[in-house]
């Protein structure tokens, strides 16, 4: 359950980087 949680929250973050890419 651990593991699941913190890999939703990775994806989460890395969705927030690639919309908050200051690149774009």
């Amino acid at each position: 359950a651990f593991r699941e949680a913190l890999t939703n929250y990775g994806l989460v973050v890395a969705l927030a980087l690639l919309f908050a890419n200051p690149f774009v």
